[in-house]
């Protein structure tokens, strides 16, 4: 019997999961995220990316599901609801988020205290 040969040689070093399309930034702050059924559910954000988000929820999220994430600096932020394991669920943005612009990640500008 001929043995069909894999898509992937079994020396090969390359990882057997998908990397991540951005890097993350650990945030730890709460936010507050809405779902198209317009209900409200607080939620501890863990990480965030140009890309997506983590998150600590109370309450099950339907996967595939959209939301909205309210993001300090940014304003509200579509997503797709992408996992879910016990309390904590992914987010994919629909649109990528600049970071500079938000207020968790963003890096706060000093005042040098002279007027030009």
């Amino acid at each position: 019997m001929d043995r069909i040969p894999s898509s992937r040689p079994e020396d090969s070093s390359e990882p057997a999961f998908k990397s991540r399309r951005a890097g993350r930034v650990k945030v730890e702050k709460g936010a507050s995220m809405r779902s198209q059924n317009v209900y409200r559910i607080d939620v501890k954000v863990r990480d965030l990316s140009t890309c997506g988000f983590m998150a600590e929820c109370g309450a099950p999220v339907q996967i595939g599901s959209y939301v909205s994430l309210d993001v300090p600096g940014i304003g509200p932020v579509h997503a797709q609801v992408r996992w879910q394991i016990g309390a904590t669920m992914g987010g994919m943005f629909l649109d990528p988020i600049n970071l500079t612009r938000c207020e968790w990640t963003g890096v706060k500008a000093e005042w040098s205290g002279r007027s030009e």
